[in-house]
């Protein structure tokens, strides 16, 4: 029987280049990513917008300011009448990559070479984690250009923290990814240290779904179960030590906040729905581009282009069929968590901690993009794979980076300013700070406004200009401090009790002296006790400060008589006041209420209660003494001892692993290093 002739074999795939130019990548996306940001980084006229001016930088720039005076913002008085600076997440004052900005000093330029820093991380991290699932430099550096060149980054600049914290969850999936091998245990401890970095970085939602993502990885991965639970428990367990510094405080901040009173249910404002998602190949489907927007409130939330190629590359990945699955997860899950109530997944994971005050459940989108970016570099491997053609991903990522570069970059009015900062902003700060220099003096001021106000520059620039307002753009807003002023709208009079000395006119663009303000520090006529906060609130309708002081507690007969005050000494977070009482009486302080102010006379401390719900009283003992009256965070040592022992104990065990590693590549003696490696 005559034999059949042998099938001829396929041509062998051009094998995976050995990468000789691997010690140039990193300059090379360093190079792109300056390229990329050019305008923004380099030309005058371009500058920050939105919350990166009004929120970011002014609190940088606080921060930053108060470092080089040698003292730590715990306390400021120059936004909500005075609020804990530190303890809110959103300042970031604690986020490593910030520090070197504060050394050299903050900038609105400054701000853009923070954004271009983590476009660059964003980059990096999504290259890293595409070439450990796809074994391909040049199918990773275009998961990388999708990603870091995505709609989710460029309609974002505004928001510091979010940006940061997209551009860290790639670095985290990676590290994890290490880690579930278990040759790599410092990959746990880098793992912990990038999600110590996530929280850090100060966004709370964005921080949440970065770890979700780690768990969904984690999932679709479908290593060894006992390791990935481990990583799974590790990585965000050394996170929480690493960045106990900022959220020790910040939980306590948090409890008190307006944001603690809130739930899904009537905080969600930004759900998906699948009309959005027509952005994501059509980039000016709302007008963002061409400016005649016409889409969803909050224009930043909803831009999602990815460039013409990521949906066809994405779709080719399913014929390759090779760890699909971690980018289908990546994509599937967290769009259907986004498109919120209603819809299954969202109202499921409120069940979860941190995840029932989550305001808008769209902003999981990076998420879905780094999915995208993951499945389109497998994409293009199917189709090098196919067409047998190496030059063929350089192609893709060129034509990528150019389309990304045009819609989201040059052409994208979201991406920056196209006006100075001095434009923008400079002309309305000069103008405040002449028309507060004849209000300023020894005796605190502080100016009310109906409205947060961009007439002085930024709606955050009191803490540039270092002005004692009553309102504030963003922090977390105390929930006593709120209810007060929500009181005062319609009855004034509680602004006399919060010692407002001036008031902001819009209509006529002046500011007028309040005749009727009491002072700083006060002792009110008449106390009445009540039992709960309750009481004390309901009474805010018809209180007049300058009569009567509600105080939170059991009675106690009170007698003020001529009491006089005065107040020598005064820091924003101090105050040293020397008074005579004929008896003992309750001293108002006009500072908002908060655990860790300390109260002392004469050395021995007193009791700082709630005075008019919001406000802070001291009962004193009768003659002539000095009170001090300071505010220290309460957990800020604690969670700066928790963080500082982390960190040195993940040097220490990465130090003794890595000692380890190398012993256990030393030849025994009288063998030769090559038989050593023959066995390895």
């Amino acid at each position: 029987m005559k034999k059949k002739p042998a099938k001829r074999p396929a041509a062998a795939l051009p094998p995976t280049p050995a990468f000789p130019w691997a010690k140039m990548l990193w300059p090379a996306l360093l190079v792109a990513t300056l390229i990329y940001y050019w305008t923004p980084l380099f030309d005058p006229a371009a500058s920050i917008q939105w919350d990166a001016a009004d929120v970011h930088y002014s609190a940088q720039n606080y921060f930053a300011q108060s470092l080089r005076s040698l003292r730590l913002p715990y306390w400021t008085p120059f936004e909500y009448s005075g609020m804990p600076f530190l303890a809110d997440p959103q300042t970031a004052g604690w986020y490593p990559l910030h520090w070197p900005f504060f050394l050299i000093g903050i900038t609105p330029k400054a701000i853009e070479w923070e954004l271009a820093l983590h476009a660059f991380l964003a980059l990096g991290g999504a290259y890293l984690l595409a070439r450990r699932l796809t074994g391909h430099p040049g199918c990773a550096i275009l998961a990388g250009v999708l990603y870091a060149g995505g709609g989710f980054f460029s309609s974002h600049s505004s928001h510091l923290g979010m940006f940061e914290t997209a551009a860290l969850a790639p670095w985290l999936l990676w590290a994890a990814d290490r880690a579930l091998e278990a040759r790599h245990g410092r990959a746990v401890l880098l793992g912990g240290f990038v999600g110590g970095l996530v929280i850090l970085a100060g966004h709370f939602q964005t921080a949440l779904y970065a770890f979700l993502a780690l768990l969904l990885f984690l999932i679709a991965r479908r290593a060894n179960w006992k390791r990935s639970l481990t990583v799974a428990v590790a990585i965000p367990a050394i996170a929480v030590l690493v960045s106990a510094i900022q959220t020790l405080p910040g939980l306590e901040l948090t409890a008190q906040s307006i944001r603690a009173e809130t739930n899904y249910r009537n905080a969600t404002n930004a759900a998906l729905s699948p009309e959005n998602m027509v952005t994501l190949i059509r980039p000016d489907q709302y007008g963002a581009i061409s400016g005649a927007y016409r889409g969803p409130q909050d224009i930043t939330q909803f831009y999602f282009y990815g460039g013409l190629l990521l949906i066809p590359l994405a779709i080719a990945s399913a014929m390759r069929r090779k760890r699909w699955e971690i980018p289908l997860v990546l994509i599937l899950l967290p769009l259907w968590y986004a498109l919120g109530p209603g819809k299954g997944l969202y109202s499921l994971l409120t069940l979860l901690p941190g995840f029932a005050s989550v305001r808008a459940p769209v902003h999981i989108w990076f998420v879905v993009s780094l999915g995208l970016a993951l499945a389109a570099a497998q994409g293009a491997l199917w189709i090098r794979e196919r067409t047998r053609q190496p030059w063929i991903v350089a192609v893709l990522i060129l034509l990528s980076a150019i389309d990304l570069w045009h819609f989201n970059m040059s052409a994208n009015p979201l991406a920056y300013s196209r006006a100075s900062f001095e434009e923008r902003y400079g002309n309305a700060y000069d103008r405040f700070q002449a028309a507060i220099v004849p209000i300023q003096g020894p005796a605190p001021y502080r100016i009310w406004s109906p409205f947060v106000i961009n007439s002085m520059g930024p709606l955050n620039s009191a803490l540039d200009s270092r002005t004692e307002v009553t309102y504030g753009y963003n922090p977390l807003e105390l929930s006593r401090y709120s209810a007060y002023m929500s009181a005062a709208e319609a009855n004034p009079r509680l602004l006399n009790g919060l010692a407002v000395t001036h008031k902001i006119d819009a209509q006529r663009g002046a500011i007028l002296a309040n005749p009727d303000a009491l002072p700083r520090i006060s002792a009110p006529p008449h106390v009445v006790f009540v039992p709960d906060s309750n009481s004390a609130k309901r009474m805010l309708d018809t209180l007049d400060p300058a009569q009567t002081a509600v105080v939170e507690g059991p009675a106690r007969g009170l007698s003020p008589g001529m009491t006089r005050i005065q107040v020598v000494n005064y820091e924003g977070d101090f105050y040293r006041v020397r008074y005579s009482a004929p008896a003992e009486c309750l001293l108002r302080i006009a500072v908002p209420y908060f655990p860790g102010w300390r109260a002392m006379v004469d050395g021995k401390e007193l009791l700082v209660q709630p005075a008019d719900y919001a406000l802070s009283g001291v009962i004193v003992p009768a003659g002539a003494h000095e009170l001090t009256f300071r505010y220290r965070s309460i957990r800020f040592a604690l969670g700066a001892l928790l963080s500082g022992v982390t960190m040195l104990a993940l040097a220490g065990f990465a130090a003794i692993e890595r000692r380890y590693e190398g012993m256990q590549r030393q030849p025994p003696k009288g063998g030769s290093t090559l038989a050593v490696q023959q066995e390895i």
